[in-house]
């Protein structure tokens, strides 16, 4: 064998292992559609370069004959099988596989193997065959007429194949022509190498149409791998209808989207890119498609917005069957139902306008609630016609509209209490002429105003009684042109409806407004005259306001420096209430930085509020003042169920009077009654004050079996100190002992100078022991303040202490034997020294 049909040998094995590649590729993917035919195509191509092979190598005559007996089997059969794979791909093949029609197609082929395998008979395929001069390489072929009929109808085959397949071409989209273009390349490299051979065009010692393999095979191979041979064919190209007035779209098993008619291009806005993508990825409301898409043949109406504009699309999901009832993907035509849907609408509308204002009508007509009036109308409103938001404006003043009910299904940013001019705005505005105002494009209208980019339509009604404003109803909806003449005329009859229920409110609410104050006031005077104390004056007062008014939640703060401290609350919780407030904070302090009234109509907007309780939705501080100065601060809030309103304040502001009055006289009696109860030296309480208290937790530690213990002392040699720097060194040494007692006491104990320089202080719920250790921490404390020029283990005049304590009821169980029991100690600590300390205890032993 020489060099170069070595070479040609190998070449031609390595080709048919490639090509054997391609043939385990398409019966892998035997679930798509086709791959069974071209498994087979280039199974038939395999053949004819495997036994070419053979009959190269081969050494014997009989072994090179039956090699190509073999290759004619593989020869004979690509034409049919390359026609058959052209009618599947291009979805032509339905007639071909009815009846078993595509049996004719390959009974020639058939006919003309069997006239290969008999050829030794009759000679009719090959009318000569001998063995090459040098043994190797293939044999030496004269044909036969058989063999050229049946080479003419092989190259008919392939020819009406590619006719096929230039038909796909034509009228597919690129992602399909480059598919198209790659398998009509490689047929035509081989169908061209094979013409040259078998008519000697060229003179070729060897066949290069097996050869001719190795390109097809890579121009498959670049198909399969890259292209996505088989992955996307045009599985339904017969079913698109171009002139159809539907849209359609198929996809694939995968769900890949294989065909689109015209309709459907510019209803996605799209271009032939889009073939091959999932259609999931493509599909407006993918996920209302894929509910649908497994049921069958479903249907389901769409809604779709483009432009402003809402459209309806009557869509339906069919299954897609071959000519064997195989599923090969879906269909899905949307046909545009926009005009009937409106029709229809519009005339359930008009029912609708009509239960409306019978609704609204019959819902408002028996309340007597302001609030309840307005958010049933807008709530019906919205129910009935879908509004995107509904709302009414009063008139608060003569220049503000201040948003009092909303609903709706989308959120706009605004709350009830948002205020707006007369004249800003499509409400200011109808507030400003009186006037209907329809608005068919807010996106463009003059008035219209938000805190976002909207479009859609809107139209304003004022609310009027016997010509007088009382406020706007307010409709808006996402979609454009939504309303009409019609609309206008049942609106504004819904508003006659609500301005007539709106004043049979208020005349009601004022009057029983009027009877709460003039009774809370007449209240809150008998409370200001039947006590001085300002702790139960309070109690009762935020008692009085909740149980009258329903507040849900009142405080009162006193201010004390530049601290606001809580005088008495109802309504929150002990662990949530601020009992101590800065001015600098919240709305209670900025209350009493400005002297003015605060009116937070929904909290949640406001950035300085101090959340005590979670369910407030509004907040009224009013300023407690007399003579301009502020004593306090009075604070309402209320939830979301009865929102604070401006009545509330003018009522809040009428009793911030009274209860300023009764704060300044509990504070004037307050200073009166301290400084008879207080030693004006020391500021600690004086000898009748302190025995009035002794008396008074004697009481009590005898009804509750506690103990209570009495300290007594007086510095040692006091009037050696007067005397020796002057009674006003005196008195600010008794400041100091008095400041000492106050740096060691406990919460709850009662300290007082009991007369010159003698102390005392009561110890409630204290034994024998708690009070020894209180007075070693007192001597302790007093012996620190001593000089060092003065220091000594004994008595220092001015600085030392002798003290005698007394515990009830074993020292004493009244009010003078428990005085006597302590005294006498401390006389006892006085003669045995001084600077000590001596148990009552200890005298009776």
């Amino acid at each position: 064998m020489n060099s170069s049909l070595l070479i040609y040998s190998v070449c031609l094995f390595l080709l048919v292992l490639l090509t054997l590649g391609i043939v385990y590729q398409a019966f892998f993917d035997l679930q798509k559609r086709g791959s069974r035919l071209l498994g087979f195509l280039v199974l038939a191509m395999a053949d004819w370069g495997l036994f070419y092979f053979l009959e190269l190598v081969l050494p014997s005559y009989s072994l090179k004959v039956f090699a190509r007996k073999m290759l004619y089997l593989g020869m004979t059969m690509c034409g049919p099988l390359w026609l058959a794979f052209a009618l599947r791909y291009g979805g032509r093949i339905d007639w071909w596989a009815k009846k078993g029609r595509l049996f004719f197609l390959f009974l020639p082929e058939i006919i003309l193997i069997l006239f290969s395998f008999t050829n030794e008979w009759h000679h009719l395929i090959w009318s000569k065959i001998e063995m090459p001069a040098a043994g190797a390489g293939g044999l030496i072929l004269e044909y036969g007429p058989v063999f050229w009929g049946g080479t003419a109808i092989v190259y008919l085959t392939i020819l009406l194949g590619m006719v096929v397949y230039v038909g796909v071409y034509s009228s597919s989209p690129s992602v399909i022509r480059q598919q198209v273009g790659v398998m009509l390349l490689g047929a035509f490299i081989t169908f061209i190498a094979n013409i040259v051979y078998l008519f000697k065009l060229v003179p070729l010692a060897i066949d290069p149409t097996p050869f001719s393999f190795l390109v097809t095979s890579s121009l498959f191979a670049v198909g399969f791998f890259r292209l996505g041979l088989l992955n996307l064919i045009p599985i339904a190209a017969p079913v698109i209808v171009e002139n159809l007035r539907e849209a359609v779209l198929v996809a694939d098993l995968k769900d890949r989207i294989t065909n689109v008619n015209k309709a459907m291009f510019e209803w996605l806005n799209e271009d032939e890119t889009l073939l091959g993508k999932n259609v999931f990825k493509v599909l407006p409301a993918a996920e209302l498609f894929a509910q649908h898409w497994a049921l069958g043949d479903a249907g389901f109406l769409l809604e779709n917005e483009k432009d402003g504009r809402t459209f309806w699309h009557d869509v339906r999901i069919s299954k897609l069957f071959n000519y064997e009832k195989i599923m090969i993907g879906h269909v899905v035509t949307m046909r545009d139902t926009t005009s009937e849907k409106e029709l229809f609408d519009a005339q359930v509308r008009r029912s609708e306008q009509l239960s409306l204002l019978e609704e609204v009508a019959s819902g408002i007509v028996n309340s007597l609630n302001e609030d309840e009036i307005l958010q049933k109308t807008v709530d019906a409103m919205v129910e009935r016609f879908n509004f995107s938001e509904a709302a009414i404006s009063l008139l608060v003043d003569e220049n503000f509209m201040e948003v009092s009910a909303i609903s709706g299904k989308e959120d706009f940013g605004y709350r009830t209490g948002f205020r707006q001019e007369v004249g800003s705005g499509i409400i200011g505005h109808v507030a400003e002429t009186r006037e209907i105002y329809i608005s068919d494009n807010v996106a463009e209208d003059p008035y219209y105003f938000s805190t976002e980019n909207r479009k859609g339509s809107a139209i304003a009604v004022p609310i009027l009684n016997n010509g007088r404003l009382l406020g706007v109803l307010y409709v808006e909806y996402s979609q454009r042109g939504l309303f009409y003449a019609d609309d206008a005329q049942t609106l504004q009859t819904l508003s006659n409806y609500v301005a007539s229920s709106l004043e049979r409110a208020r005349l009601f609410a004022k009057t029983q407004a009027n009877l709460k104050v003039i009774s809370t006031v007449q209240e809150v005077s008998h409370i200001i005259s039947s006590s001085l104390d300002l702790d139960e004056i309070f109690k009762t007062f935020v008692r009085v306001l909740r149980e009258s008014f329903g507040y849900s939640h009142v405080s009162i703060y006193l201010l004390e420096g530049e601290d606001l401290h809580m005088g008495a609350q109802s309504g929150y919780s002990d662990d949530a209430a601020f009992h101590k407030l800065h001015i600098s904070q919240g709305v209670i302090g900025r209350t009493a930085r400005t002297k003015k009234t605060q009116f937070i109509r929904d909290v949640s907007g406001e950035p300085n509020y101090l959340p005590a309780a979670t369910d407030v939705r509004s907040e009224i501080c009013v300023p407690l003042l007399k003579d301009n100065v502020v004593l306090g601060v009075m604070n309402v809030e209320a939830g979301s169920q009865s929102p604070l309103t401006q009545a509330d304040v003018e009522l809040l502001n009428t009793l911030a009077a009274s209860i300023s009055l009764a704060v300044d006289n509990a504070r004037l009696h307050a200073q009166v009654k301290s400084v008879a109860m207080t030693d004006s030296v020391t500021g600690l309480y004086n000898r009748r004050a302190f025995e009035e208290m002794l008396q008074n937790e004697i009481g009590h530690a005898s009804k509750s079996f506690q103990p209570l213990s009495l300290l007594m002392f007086d510095i040692d040699s006091f009037k050696q100190f007067n005397d020796t720097w002057g009674h006003p060194a005196g008195d600010i040494r008794l400041k100091s002992i008095s400041d000492l007692i106050r740096a060691n006491l406990r919460k709850g104990d009662i300290p007082a100078r009991y007369g010159g320089d003698e102390f005392a202080v009561i110890l409630p719920n204290t034994d024998e022991s708690g009070i020894l250790k209180f007075a070693e921490r007192l001597l302790n404390s007093a012996r620190k303040n001593i000089p060092p020029q003065q220091d000594s283990m004994g008595a220092v005049s001015g600085y030392t202490l002798s003290i005698g304590v007394a515990t009830f009821p074993n020292d004493g169980d009244t009010l003078a034997s428990l005085l006597l029991a302590a005294d006498q100690a401390e006389l006892t600590a006085k003669r045995n020294g001084k600077n000590q300390i001596h148990l009552a205890s200890a005298l009776r032993k």
